[in-house]
């Protein structure tokens, strides 16, 4: 198959044309447009523009795809307006299920929540609003009687969250949950993505061998310290198949907690001038974090270290530094996240060959959270460029649920810092269109390369459009228009 008369991305400024001959599901030859005869089946796309096949690094796809189907409470300001969204919501519920909401940021709220508050939106039906970043939710009474919990506060935190989360998974239908999950990567596809990285709780490599989840989308399932037994019973490696498109991915550990909750560990004190005190949470310290990794090394695991905070980056650097020393360093370790990022810390991670799993939007969701809590610190939040200037390779994901399934809002605001018309933040850390792509995908247009390939509908801005008006330009980068996404050839969204 030939895809004839393409524009590659770094060929936009030239004009000149590409075709692409793809063999087997394979680029086989890319030539200068009508320079070689053509053999089989020709789709001429008129000068459309062609990129690699797009991932996102970092997903909790049952929590995705369950979120895409519950009330939000996102746009609430306060806890009385989160409150006055999910009285709505109970009065609608019907069945035995618990209620779960997404979408609460109480950390932007100028008042805690309190369970008063909950209990008397919903009365009897057992409700559980899970935060933006997932890590805390707020219960009634009546979630916490079914549950069999007791709380000093209003909110579950941290581990207690996570673990609430999954038994209410667990209460629902996994079919349905699968059916969700597949109608969500089938979304996913419609914005370019050939691939997620799968980091579920819950045990993801058991759930992608159910007939129920088979997708054309590339998988990568991420393994966690309470399924570890059960990896050494499957024996199953980083990269090993699971079953169709879905592989084995990287033990994932959890070291910090989050900027939105104030467990982000860091090295000096969060202090907002209202109360906000202390360095977050440090979940597993030097002992447990270098018996971890030693424990994923010897069941052929590479790694995922969870690190917000700089001190928890620097913890977690230093854990690879000495599992490098002891000789269990794995290939394409990765710390997720990297929020906090202390500068001295950038070439250590270059040195170990570490890649910065980063998710751009967050950037934009916690920039008045991050000049209130992190103050002069600031910025050493959200680095990308100074990553990639360092030589740490970076690769770019939307954490979803926390921010949208959509690599195109990563790539707008690696690129521009900004959305709507918001002043770019920290405009210094933006990167290059190029880069932003490269960092999300895993393939090169180039022979020999897996044809995952997407068609755009409309042409990128260019380098002088961004610089000129960063706003427009991260407009028509989160709005870009896919007309068809390629997966080893075969045409899995749109057309040609």
């Amino acid at each position: 198959m030939r895809l004839a008369n393409v524009r590659l991305l770094a060929s936009t400024a030239d004009q000149s044309l590409t075709d692409l001959d793809i063999v087997d599901g394979v680029i086989d030859r890319v030539s200068p447009a009508g320079s070689t005869p053509s053999a089989g089946e020709r789709h001429d796309l008129e000068g459309a523009t062609v990129i690699p096949g797009l991932w996102d690094e970092h997903t909790h796809m049952g929590q995705w795809a369950r979120h895409r189907t519950r009330p939000s409470v996102l746009e609430a300001g306060s806890a009385a307006e989160a409150a006055a969204i999910v009285r709505d919501a109970a009065r609608a519920h019907s069945g035995d299920d618990p209620l779960v909401l997404v979408g609460m940021r109480d950390g932007l709220w100028p008042a805690a929540p309190t369970l008063t508050q909950l209990d008397d939106a919903t009365g009897a039906v057992p409700t559980l609003i899970v935060s933006s970043d997932v890590h805390c939710s707020w219960p009634n009474s009546a979630m916490l009687a079914r549950l069999g919990l007791e709380l000093d506060g209003p909110l579950l935190r941290e581990e207690a969250a996570f673990e609430t989360l999954q038994v209410i998974e667990r209460m629902l239908d996994a079919d349905t949950l699968d059916r969700h999950v597949v109608d969500a990567l089938a979304a996913a596809a419609a914005r370019g993505v050939v691939g997620v990285v799968d980091l579920e709780f819950s045990d993801a490599v058991g759930a992608w061998q159910r007939p129920g989840r088979a997708t054309a989308v590339h998988v990568e399932a991420g393994i966690y310290q309470h399924d570890l037994d059960l990896a050494e019973q499957r024996g199953l490696r980083t990269g090993d198949l699971i079953a169709g498109t879905a592989r084995v991915g990287r033990f994932k550990v959890i070291t910090d907690g989050s900027l939105g909750t104030r467990t982000a560990w860091t090295a000096h004190p969060y202090d907002d001038g209202l109360g906000a005190t202390g360095r977050g949470v440090r979940n597993e310290d030097d002992r447990d974090l270098d018996r971890l990794l030693a424990r994923a090394s010897r069941l052929g695991l590479s790694a995922a270290v969870h690190a917000i905070g700089d001190a928890a980056v620097t913890a977690a650097i230093d854990a690879f530094e000495r599992a490098a020393v002891a000789g269990r360093a794995t290939a394409d370790d990765r710390i997720e996240h990297a929020q906090l990022v202390a500068a001295a810390d950038i070439p250590r991670m270059a040195r170990l060959g570490l890649t910065a799993s980063l998710q751009p939007e967050h950037a934009l969701d916690d920039r008045e959270l991050t000049d209130s809590l992190w103050g002069d610190r600031a910025g050493d939040a959200y680095r990308i460029r100074s990553l990639l200037d360092g030589g740490v390779r970076a690769v770019l994901g939307s954490d979803a649920p926390v921010t949208p399934l959509d690599p195109w809002r990563a790539i707008a605001t690696a690129v521009t810092r900004t959305r709507g018309d918001e002043q770019p933040w920290q405009p210094e850390e933006a990167i290059a269109l190029e880069q932003a792509i490269g960092a999300s995908a895993r393939t090169r247009i180039a022979a020999g390369e897996p044809a995952d390939l997407v068609v755009l509908a409309d042409a990128l801005p260019s380098a002088d459009d961004i610089a000129h008006d960063p706003n427009a330009a991260a407009g028509r980068l989160r709005a870009a228009a896919i007309t068809a996404t390629l997966i080893a050839g075969e045409v899995v969204h749109g057309s040609l």
